[in-house]
């Protein structure tokens, strides 16, 4: 017997077809645009593709992401003596040697620019309890590497994607339509409420499978085999557990107003539209050259300095001198010692701010803004 608390079955039959035709399409999609109709000849290459930063090649490399490429950046900068980086243990303080130049890449002055003022300390030393000025020039950074990959070398295809998520809610209006809370006499209060449970679980859905990747990477490091610092679980890592607790409620007082059978269609259709959202980013012709060529070039890096770099660079200390390759080792995930720590603390400090917080509010720098930022950086044995 159909369950009178509920929409009718044809219309979940009909809803989850049309799920079915939004996976497909989704699926065919990314298929197409991952294609490498071209094969590139494997050489080695001994020298970096010209004119790509060590922050476009890890952007490339990581799909979309910057979270790395902007720690390659700023390893890139100290290299150029535009930037001394010091890290002892459990502290970084970055020092701005000189102003930039027209020879930087525009998102390596970019960083310069956001972190530090004209007229301002020239020392930033930054912890995890207020790192308001590293989030701001990160969002920076994001926007100018935007600028600079997109459309030529990346391309979200975010028509392809709007066309997806169009008929997700299309797919979404055809269930609730089915539900008796739309039989005549429902207050619309009753109608706002079961919109805004959508929303809070929806929302700390999302959140939760930005930063579920962060806490995964955590523990694959104390795996057998694994040759990167192990990154022991901190309070950070409490976030996805603490999301899960608004989502089932949200998740819960919809499925009261609605049915469980609802809920499971939507939480499908947001993982979904969430996951293809990042498949469908794909390089094109000329960024998939630049790829094989900066996969040639982590060869060579690979053979020749992983080995010598991973020994001599000890995890929560700044080298003493920054090699004129270890910004490229770093964003091709070649040095898995200081570097890569330096990298996957940051990534870790953004990918969980990303989580509650994408777009950061922009306001005047308050008077304890402008001396020193403490940003805590964990060190990791």
């Amino acid at each position: 017997m159909p369950d009178p608390s509920d929409a009718p079955p044809f219309i979940y039959q009909l809803a989850w077809s049309g799920v079915a035709v939004v996976f497909a399409y989704y699926a065919a999609m990314t298929i197409v645009f991952h294609w490498n109709s071209h094969r590139h000849i494997e050489i080695t290459r001994y020298e970096p593709p010209e004119r790509i930063s060590p922050g476009v090649a890890a952007y490339l490399i990581e799909g979309g992401r910057s979270e790395r490429a902007f720690a390659a950046a700023l390893i890139s900068l100290a290299i150029k003596g535009y930037l001394e980086i010091q890290q002892e243990k459990d502290w970084v303080l970055l020092e701005k040697l000189k102003e930039p130049n027209g020879t930087l890449p525009p998102e390596e002055a970019g960083i310069l620019a956001s972190l530090f003022s004209p007229g301002g300390a020239p020392t930033y030393k930054f912890s995890g309890r207020d790192f308001g000025r590293v989030w701001y020039a990160y969002k920076e950074f994001d926007e100018l590497l935007k600028e600079t990959a997109h459309p030529e070398l990346l391309s979200a295809h975010a028509g392809v994607w709007w066309w997806g998520i169009a008929a997700s809610y299309v797919i979404m209006a055809v269930a609730v339509s089915g539900l008796p809370i739309f039989e005549k006499g429902t207050q619309w209060a009753s109608i706002a409420y079961l919109g805004v449970w959508i929303v809070v679980g929806c929302s700390c859905l999302v959140a939760a499978l930005r930063v579920w990747p962060v806490t995964i990477r955590k523990l694959g490091s104390f795996l057998p085999g694994n040759s990167r610092p192990r990154r022991p679980l901190d309070m950070n890592d409490a976030i996805p557990f603490i999301l899960i607790g608004p989502m089932f409620l949200g998740f819960s007082f919809l499925a009261y107003l609605s049915s469980l059978k609802f809920v499971v269609l939507v939480v499908t259709l947001i993982v979904m539209t969430s996951v293809f959202q990042h498949l469908l980013e794909a390089p094109t012709d000329a960024g998939r050259k630049v790829i094989a060529e900066l996969n040639n070039f982590r060869e060579f890096l690979a053979c020749a300095d992983a080995d010598r770099l991973n020994r001599e660079n000890e995890p929560g200390h700044t080298p003493a001198v920054l090699e004129k390759y270890s910004a490229y080792a770093v964003a091709l995930d070649v040095e898995h010692a200081w570097g890569e720590e330096f990298a996957e603390n940051l990534l870790e400090l953004l990918q969980f701010n990303q989580s509650y917080s994408r777009h950061w509010p922009r306001r005047p720098l308050a008077d304890h803004d402008r001396g020193i930022i403490e940003l805590k950086i964990g060190h990791r044995k």
